[in-house]
């Protein structure tokens, strides 16, 4: 079994590096202000309180050309979160949880806050062990990964469903329940420990998920790489691990895998089969390695179906043999806004025209072609560009002004 990062060691141009790399788009926010005040005040580089200090942090952080005045600074915190991690010394504040509803499905979900420190260690974690976790997860475990995104995910599924209709007669689709809250802190430390070799990344890595309440944190960039390293495990071992041998009458053996296809979307799962009964001993595999190896269910609402005349509703898309629709919960936020710029004869506010170029990857790779002519949606999505670059460039000319 291979294992990882035997020889990697940690330095300050390297977390510096991941120091910027997390502040990248944080720059204006006021905890990012009060991250630097912080240390600014335990460094004892002026006298002033907390609160002063943080507000003239944020007026420097907000001007992009004043940004290089916290060189200096980012050195000494990057030398002293090495030390943090070299001496086993990390200490963070902990996480806020908040109760959100997620609008793409109306479900309330627990969103960690971390410090904006915490955020940087997650970046430091993410960094060093991304060779581990892109040589872990699964090719087609297409969430939150760069470049296997939902548009991944559909692509994939719509060539199996068109390419492959023998190895595609059968499909099985499920969640896993409370996937973030039910993944259980010995066990992915149990696995960790297992493939990384390296004392140092482990104390960084068990520290971070110990400020976690349960489970892995809705929110934190380190606890998406982590689900995914999580789930890998189940994904390779159906692929790996489900399947008959046949005995042939001449005395030979031919290994026959229950399934043909499979694509995780983060905790939603669909596997594919030219048989039925082979699919059933697949999911049979599935539940069984999910309940005993990772401690984890699947929700009562999984179902197993004939792919020819039924579709695949999964990522926001409606997938069928033959064309791809928008899911019909997204169709009608889109169909929302839509009625409201007609009423007000094409007008459109600065909120309506980043909601209609959030939702234009829908419309754009589907087959939407008879609703966009009727409602002219490339004209609309044209002006919702245009509206959103003069906002923007408004306030370049207001704050240079």
């Amino acid at each position: 079994m291979k294992r990882y990062l035997k020889n990697f060691k940690f330095s300050q141009s390297f977390i510096t590096f991941c120091i910027y790399e997390c502040l990248r788009k944080k720059w204006k926010r006021t905890d990012t202000s009060y991250f630097f005040a912080e240390y600014i005040l335990k460094f004892k580089v002026c006298d002033e309180d907390l609160h002063t200090i943080a507000k003239k942090c944020k007026a420097i952080a907000c001007d992009k050309e004043s940004r290089s005045k916290f060189d200096s600074l980012i050195q000494r915190i990057s030398l002293d979160m090495y030390n943090d991690i070299i001496n086993h010394n990390i200490a963070l504040t902990p996480i806020k949880y908040e109760k959100r509803i997620d609008k793409s499905n109306h479900k309330e979900r627990e969103i960690g806050i971390s410090s904006i420190k915490q955020q940087v260690f997650d970046y430091i974690a993410v960094n060093t062990c991304k060779e581990m976790f892109l040589a872990k997860i699964g090719f087609y475990q297409c969430a939150s990964l760069k470049g296997r995104g939902q548009l991944f995910g559909k692509r994939a599924i719509e060539s199996w469903l068109r390419k492959d209709k023998s190895g595609t007669k059968y499909a099985y689709k499920c969640d896993i329940k409370k996937f973030y809250p039910s993944i259980n802190h010995d066990n992915i430390k149990r696995l960790l420990s297992r493939d990384i070799k390296n004392k140092d990344v482990l104390y960084l890595l068990f520290t971070l998920i110990d400020t976690y309440d349960k489970g892995l944190c809705i929110g934190s960039y380190l606890s998406q790489y982590l689900a995914n390293y999580y789930l890998s495990y189940a994904y390779h071992y159906i692929l790996e691990n489900s399947y008959t041998i046949r005995n042939h009458k001449d005395g030979t053996h031919s290994r026959e895998n229950h399934i043909t296809h499979i694509l995780f979307y983060m905790d939603d799962v669909v596997m594919f089969s030219s048989n039925k009964k082979y699919l059933k001993r697949a999911v049979d595999d599935l539940k069984k390695y999910l309940k005993e190896f990772l401690l984890l269910e699947i929700k009562p609402d999984d179902r197993l179906f004939k792919v020819d005349g039924d579709r695949i509703d999964m990522m926001g898309f409606i997938i069928t043999r033959d064309y791809t629709i928008i899911r019909k919960r997204i169709f009608k936020r889109i169909c929302k806004i839509i009625r409201k710029v007609r009423k007000n004869k094409g007008h459109l506010t600065f909120r309506q025209a980043k909601s209609l170029i959030s939702y234009n990857g829908w419309i754009k790779y589907t087959n939407s072609y008879n609703f966009k002519q009727k409602y002219n949606i490339n004209k609309i999505m044209h002006n919702a560009k245009k509206v959103v670059s003069d906002y923007e460039k408004s306030n370049i000319y207001r704050k240079t002004a």
